[in-house]
């Protein structure tokens, strides 16, 4: 889950757990996924337990990457349990692994895709080796156990349950492991996407990372959030430049007091609003499945934003101001290299994130005109566009079925979530994508996707097993 320059949301999540058996163990044939209650979960959990604790165990920080290595450990679990699969080097020691189910094609496929690099982790800050793959108090410790190894060993499992139950499915699955994520997914998802697109031509369905089941203060599921977009990705540098000098004789229009000058106004500036019919248009078509005060937040997210009430309801909940707002966070600050010499130039990284709908150009105006300094000059480091997926699918209804079956009175809630995935790769060639994991995630284990010690307790794990498989089955078995 790509979230680097900006604050790690209290919404951020990622997946799964562990307790097991051999990856190389084949699990007895669980019964008819009409006839759920004759699958031996507790069973399938082991051994998918067993599969994390391993998979953990591999490095794949990224950079460098080494995901070749993970890649080849799910190629041979797949080819351990009957399931042909195949590995694309996309760089030296960089690998996608996919796989496929087949089915009788009477629908389009369904994607399960997961990432396999991770990001760094400085063992020395962690209670315990975050490449270890080890269990402590009933919680899966390891760098990848939320983000996202996780849950591609959850959708790795569920395909293989659906494998040796025999029964008949109406779409192949497809099984794509990919590297680079973390760092954008050039020699990943885009590598994938633009060399062998033929892979994917009849896929319809994609699984991904992204929201999870959200849960109340007291641990109770509030609703299950199903990402359907995401915010688009605006990266921008602001340069000034200006004449050098001894720091002993001040120079008032110096590049370093520009830039400071520019980038108070910048961030004094909440919400970052630009004005766009086309915003989000779902979010209000959504509105009415959300309590007050989100119903009102929701379904006035496209107008301007000129209510103080409005405005302070949403700043005042991190989660509400990266799903609703256009935001722009500093991040990155370039001046100078020694303490009593002026620089001659000064820059700034900003990390943007546009809803659906907005221009690229129209918000890099507005924020030229918030600066109010033409000197200072605006170059665009990265601007990727997220796209969005239809929320009234068959696999949406799946997930609602599930869900009325596992948490009974939980609404399922389509949302846009404000980092950023290698979905928009995959809806470029007209794949439904949602972001979602079937877990229960409290937010101090949240908060350690992409910090320190990063877990997941074993019995989210075991529960979010069984939701995904029965939404899988339910999706994908013929009726």
């Amino acid at each position: 889950m790509r979230v680097r320059g900006s604050i790690l949301s209290t919404l951020m999540m990622a997946v799964i757990f562990a307790a097991g058996a051999s990856a190389a163990v084949h699990v007895q044939h669980l019964g008819s996924p009409a006839k759920s209650s004759a699958v031996d979960f507790d069973k399938a959990a082991q051994e998918a337990t067993k599969m994390l604790c391993e998979y953990l165990k591999i490095d794949t920080t990224v950079p460098p990457g080494n995901e070749k290595l993970g890649a080849e450990y799910l190629a041979s679990v797949l080819k351990q349990n009957g399931i042909e699969a195949q590995l694309f080097e996309t760089a030296p020691n960089r690998s996608c692994v996919y796989a496929r189910l087949k089915g009788s094609g009477k629908k389009k496929a369904v994607v399960l895709l997961n990432h396999i690099d991770v990001v760094p982790a400085v063992a020395a800050d962690w209670k315990h080796p975050p490449f270890s793959g080890e269990i402590f108090d009933n919680e899966i410790w390891g760098r990848g156990a939320l983000d996202m190894k996780g849950f591609g060993i959850v959708e790795l499992e569920a395909m293989l349950m659906l494998k040796r139950q025999g029964v008949k499915l109406d779409r192949d699955i497809i099984f794509l492991g990919t590297p680079d994520e973390e760092v954008g997914g050039d020699y990943g998802a885009r590598w994938f996407t633009e060399k062998h697109p033929e892979l994917l031509k009849d896929a319809e369905f994609l699984f991904n990372e992204g929201s999870h089941i959200i849960t109340g203060s007291d641990g109770k599921p509030k609703f299950w959030g199903v990402n359907f977009s995401e915010k688009n990705v605006l990266w921008l540098k602001l340069t000034a430049n200006g004449q050098a000098g001894h720091a002993s004789m001040p120079i008032r229009d110096s590049a370093t007091n520009r830039l400071a000058r520019a980038l108070e106004k910048l961030v004094a500036v909440y919400p970052m609003t630009v004005r766009s019919p086309q915003v989000v248009p779902d979010l209000k078509k959504i509105s009415d499945s959300k309590p007050e005060p989100l119903k009102g937040y929701y379904s006035q997210v496209v107008e301007d934003m000129k209510n103080n009430d409005y405005v302070a309801g949403i700043e005042n909940d991190r989660m509400l101001s990266s799903m609703l707002v256009n935001t722009a966070s500093l991040t990155v600050l370039k001046a100078g290299y020694k303490t009593n010499v002026i620089p001659g130039e000064a820059s700034a990284e900003i990390d943007c994130r546009l809803l659906p709908g907005v221009e690229k150009d129209e918000f890099i105006a507005h924020v030229q005109k918030i600066i109010a300094d033409p000197t200072i000059k605006t170059s665009v480091l990265e601007w990727n566009v997220a796209g969005a997926s239809d929320i009234q699918t068959d696999l949406m209804s799946s997930i609602k079925k599930v869900a009325a079956e596992e948490s009974p009175g939980t609404p399922v809630r389509p949302v846009v979530v404000p980092w950023f995935t290698d979905s928009h790769w995959f809806r470029k060639l007209n794949i439904t994508c949602y972001g979602f994991e079937p877990f229960e995630i409290k937010p101090e284990l949240l908060a350690s996707m992409h910090g320190i010690d990063e877990r997941i307790p074993v019995n989210v794990y075991s529960s979010g097993l069984r939701r995904f498989y029965k939404i899988l089955a339910d999706v994908a078995v013929a009726k």
